[in-house]
């Protein structure tokens, strides 16, 4: 029984091979050629958004709020000058990565999300901020009630596993996204975050036995 289906596959494809021969031979002696598609629809056709990279920015907006608010939490609870510093530049950089992401909403003609108010809604649906590495409402009232030291391992803890959600999320569009830009925002981020989850490693490892 194995015999005979590897032998009808081996004809099916000895068959393609041959209609694709055929077609070639065809092709290479008509004498009308196709026309070639015009460089505005390539582009087109190459950078046209797709749903995930819709989901990829209405989801990541929101994700990059909790950054901020974890990162504002930093200065007069932390007395770790490294951790302030990483503090610092989450919260500028993913600042300046929602309001690139916006302006790509509305180059698209797409709804802008509102970062604060898509937060503040997400923070209602437990199951999404689990599956993005998010930090709940009980977490976050903790981190704020810390200092010193408890504050410094907390934040890492909480802002590693938020990392590693946004760098799922980031591979997640790069395998089924469609659009250049967020191609290209998706990467750099992915590059920035694993970088700061190995930095916030070696800080937090430093702080525990």
């Amino acid at each position: 029984m194995r015999f005979r289906k590897a032998t009808g596959a081996a004809l099916i494809v000895a068959g393609v091979f041959v209609a694709a021969s055929a077609s070639a031979t065809t092709a290479q002696h008509s004498p009308v050629a196709s026309p070639d598609p015009s460089p505005s629809a390539v582009v087109s056709t190459q950078t046209a958004p797709n749903s995930a990279d819709m989901m990829f920015v209405a989801m990541m907006i929101p994700h990059h709020f909790q950054a901020l608010v974890m990162s504002e939490l930093a200065p007069g609870r932390s007395h770790d000058d490294e951790l302030l510093a990483m503090a610092n530049r989450i919260d500028v950089e993913q600042s300046v990565e929602i309001g690139s992401m916006q302006g790509w909403q509305g180059r698209n003609s797409l709804e802008v999300t509102d970062a604060q108010q898509a937060y503040e809604e997400m923070l209602h649906h437990p199951e999404h901020l689990e599956h993005m590495g998010m930090a709940s409402p009980a977490q976050l009232a903790e981190l704020s009630a810390a200092q010193g030291t408890t504050f410094d391992v907390l934040f890492l803890q909480l802002m590693i596993r938020h990392h590693e959600g946004a760098v799922r999320m980031t591979i997640d569009v790069i395998v089924n996204g469609n659009d250049q830009f967020i191609q290209q925002v998706a990467t750099d981020m992915m590059t920035t975050q694993n970088t700061q989850i190995h930095q916030m490693e070696t800080i937090l490892a430093n702080k525990t036995p």
